[in-house]
């Protein structure tokens, strides 16, 4: 089970917006909230008791004392100064190290290790870097693996794709209009596709089989321009890359 604010993060989108104002007061107010009972939590809230056990199970819990638990021993995140922005770094690397921790990676190891085939896509330029040395990194440990460039050749490629081989997107926002329709066409071919995108849902991890996500803080720059780190895509494929290598060398 991941910790209360990573769930947050893999839902948040999900949530209608009353349900987002009310996992925002439980954000703020963690330490009263893990103390109080549902009927408690449901009047502070202005709503009842069933409203908040379908947030908790939206949220991912099995119910409210799942959440309640759940809050009781999750890290609180300090507040961090706006510019703060060594101190943002390393409240993203605590997240994506407590979601490493907290993902069940087994069944996309296993199937990273038996598909016939490995193939490769990148939605972006600094995505398309980082997955070349993923792929790198697969044929260091024996995984053969074809890496895809351009939406022409991924719509031909799936052509000669099957359920046993995998396909693997990188992609900050998952919605890139470009490929929706191929990921619609490997989705109805039945082709396992895993999505590695910034926490929360999307189009592309909507349609995976193996959905992974990685921190991306939006940084700011002189020219107010807002762009976004990539450092949690590095730090995820290179956690999913230990992991196989742990995998094919220990779990066999």
């Amino acid at each position: 089970m991941h910790d209360f604010e990573t769930s947050v993060k893999l839902h948040y989108d999900e949530l209608t917006e009353a349900e987002q104002e009310m996992t925002r007061y439980i954000l703020n107010n963690r330490e009263l909230v893990s103390q109080i009972g549902i009927v408690k939590l449901g009047t502070l809230l202005l709503s009842s008791k069933s409203s908040v056990l379908r947030l908790a199970k939206k949220l991912g819990f099995n119910g409210f004392s799942d959440m309640k638990h759940t809050l009781q021993h999750s890290p609180i995140t300090p507040m961090l100064e706006p510019m703060d922005l060594m101190g943002d770094l390393k409240q993203g690397l605590s997240h994506m190290l407590n979601y490493s921790e907290q993902t069940n990676f087994q069944p996309f190891l296993s199937k990273l290790k038996n598909a016939r085939m490995i193939y490769l896509f990148a939605t972006g330029f600094s995505q398309n870097n980082y997955t070349k040395e993923f792929s790198k990194d697969l044929m260091v440990n024996g995984r053969s693996n074809m890496l895809i460039s351009g939406e022409t050749n991924l719509a031909l490629s799936i052509k000669s794709m099957s359920p046993d081989d995998l396909i693997v997107f990188t992609s900050l926002s998952g919605e890139t209009p470009i490929i929706k329709d191929s990921v619609r066409n490997l989705s109805f071919k039945e082709i396992p596709i895993a999505s590695f995108t910034r926490f929360g849902k999307n189009f592309l991890s909507n349609h995976a089989t193996f959905p992974m996500f990685f921190e991306a803080n939006d940084i700011p720059s002189p020219n107010d321009e807002v762009q976004s780190s990539m450092v949690g895509l590095t730090l995820i494929l290179d956690i999913v890359t230990r992991k196989y290598r742990e995998f094919i060398l220990y779990d066999e």
